[in-house]
């Protein structure tokens, strides 16, 4: 497992990225390239990937200087670089005073882009991100102070249900799982870097309340609820009987990780958040041809029940058999750490089945560049963009790191 994600890291996904992503002249960073990684279509710069290149960067870099990760013409100190360029860029062109970012700027930052949306608190969010971690790897407080802005305006926002959601707006009289897991796992970052630069952190309550949001998604049946109805209540619209399990997953090693750093009552939904990671895994799991879907209905299979025809409800129905690179590595990475630092010997079976198909699949090959993010049901690649028109390493890079990361640990299951 862990000689094939250095391997894939070391060799295939990070020299991609750090040979044609880093922008050398206007600093920031490439991402606008087609599905198979051959052609950079646009400059634009959006601040989603952004902050989240700043965030894989600085971690990679943290690993290349435990003699963890060795990536060709990109040592521990060349990557923190890139990283503070980066965040420069983003601090000096996208972020406003009041604390929320501009979604897309031209590649020089010197306006937003035509026709995209102002803000997107995911956005904002991931932008928390990178400052914080680069704030913790580089042991340099001056990005706390931007992190903690947006942070604090996304968290109001939030819970408020003001903030806004591009590239999807959540259907009326819905709440949504998306904000409160990427406000989750902001929260577990910045508290993180605030431990690790001061001994102490200001966001304890918010990251333990955001734990007890997102579990309060959790179903009986293990699975989570995407778009659950304000009221709470029932019914047969596709909204509310779709789930997106890789989602579902990734929240999971979030929430375990949070759990971890706050204790205390937030204790009591470990065992419930690794209960579900099983039903999770039945539930998006293709048994006609392998691999995970990316949606599906609560009872299994494609999603049904009335529609209003809504954008984001044209999504799920069109791409509900589609198989994605992310949905596959997260929940490689949570079963993952579910059977090695949990000692839920459950999930093992299910990291193997992931793992094996998504080495089998999404690897380019002759199909492309690096790894193909998006490919159809049968495995074949699908030329098309999932949300925005990016390639963004994110996902990827960040789970083969985790994966590293439990060999380098080597220590016996918690129980």
């Amino acid at each position: 497992m862990t000689h094939e994600a250095r391997r894939h890291l070391e060799q295939v996904v990070l020299p991609f990225w750090t040979s044609r992503g880093i922008d050398d002249e206007f600093g920031g960073f490439h991402t606008c390239f087609d599905n198979r990684g051959r052609d950079r279509v646009a400059d634009d710069k959006y601040t989603w990937s952004q902050g989240r290149f700043i965030w894989l960067l600085a971690r990679a870099a943290e690993q290349s200087g435990r003699g963890l990760l060795e990536v060709p013409d990109a040592d521990a100190e060349r990557m923190l670089d890139w990283a503070r360029r980066g965040a420069v860029f983003l601090q000096e062109n996208a972020v406003h005073p009041d604390g929320t970012c501009d979604f897309a700027l031209s590649r020089d930052g010197a306006r937003p882009v035509t026709g995209q949306p102002s803000r997107s608190v995911y956005a904002d969010l991931f932008a928390v991100m990178g400052f914080a971690e680069l704030a913790r790897v580089s042991a340099d407080r001056t990005w706390i102070a931007p992190a903690r802005s947006i942070l604090d305006r996304a968290i109001a926002d939030i819970r408020e249900r003001t903030a806004p959601t591009p590239p999807y707006a959540i259907p009326a009289g819905h709440r949504a799982f998306g904000p409160h897991l990427i406000l989750l796992n902001a929260l577990g970052v910045f508290t993180q870097a605030e431990r690790a630069l001061t001994a102490s952190s200001t966001r304890d309550d918010a990251l333990a309340r955001e734990i007890d949001t997102v579990m309060s998604f959790r179903t009986e049946d293990g699975s989570f609820a995407e778009m659950p109805r304000l009221d709470d209540a029932g019914g047969d619209d596709l909204i509310t009987r779709h789930r997106v399990p890789g989602h579902a997953l990734e929240a999971i090693w979030i929430a375990l990780d949070a759990i971890d750093l706050v204790g205390g009552d937030a204790q009591t939904h470990r065992q419930s958040a690794l209960d579900s990671i099983r039903p999770l895994c039945e539930l998006g799991w293709d048994d006609e041809l392998g691999g995970m879907l990316r949606y599906a209905d609560v009872a299994g299979g494609e999603p049904r029940g009335s529609t209003q025809d809504s954008p984001y409800e044209q999504l799920v129905r069109r791409t509900w058999d589609t198989k994605l690179w992310w949905v596959h590595t997260e929940a490689a990475a949570t079963t993952a750490i579910a059977a090695r630092r949990h000692g839920r010997a459950d999930c093992d079976p299910w990291h193997t089945r992931i793992w094996d198909y998504a080495l089998a699949t999404f690897p380019g090959g002759e199909d492309g560049e690096e790894w193909v993010q998006i490919r159809n049901r049968d495995g074949s690649p699908r030329d098309e963009v999932v949300a925005l028109p990016v390639k963004d390493p994110f996902h990827i890079v960040r789970n083969l790191m985790q994966l590293i990361e439990l060999d380098a640990e080597g220590q016996a299951p918690r129980q």
